[in-house]
């Protein structure tokens, strides 16, 4: 997987991440892992004027990488712009979904009012301070 990483305040989680997963492609396969083309600028801005939500900061870098993202056969689905708080059903008020992670209903959000980042799962919250955070914790995962 040849890929380019912007530089950005996650390049070099980025890189890490990307690197693993094409060390880890023979072992789960080519499309174990897989990651769109960067969403322009125009269209986060748009995305957050028409919800009337700021997305953090680092999922702004991230979404700059990769419009929609799956690493390692679901252990990590991180949304595309399109997709960003649609899954908000049974999630507090104030979270908005930005991916899934280990593929058993846990979801990824962020809070709009701390912007800090949080695993959901069956009602238990955990708190992240940035979205490297989350891929640092992807990194130990995998």
């Amino acid at each position: 997987m040849n890929i380019d990483i912007p530089d950005n305040s996650l390049a070099d989680k980025i890189k890490e991440i990307v690197d693993l997963c094409n060390e880890l492609a023979e072992e789960y396969g080519d499309n174990a892992s897989s990651f769109s083309p960067a969403a322009p600028d125009d269209e986060i801005i748009r995305w957050e004027n028409q919800n009337k939500i700021t997305i953090p900061e680092s999922y702004k870098d991230w979404l700059r990488f990769s419009n929609g993202s799956q690493i390692i056969n679901g252990t990590a689905n991180f949304f595309g712009i399109e997709m960003i708080g649609f899954c908000n059903e049974h999630l507090p008020e104030d979270y908005v979904s930005i991916g899934e992670l280990i593929g058993d209903g846990e979801v990824l959000c962020f809070s709009k009012s701390t912007r800090k980042f949080i695993r959901y799962n069956h009602g238990k919250s955990i708190e992240y301070q940035s979205f490297e955070d989350i891929l640092n914790l992807i990194l130990q995962i995998i």
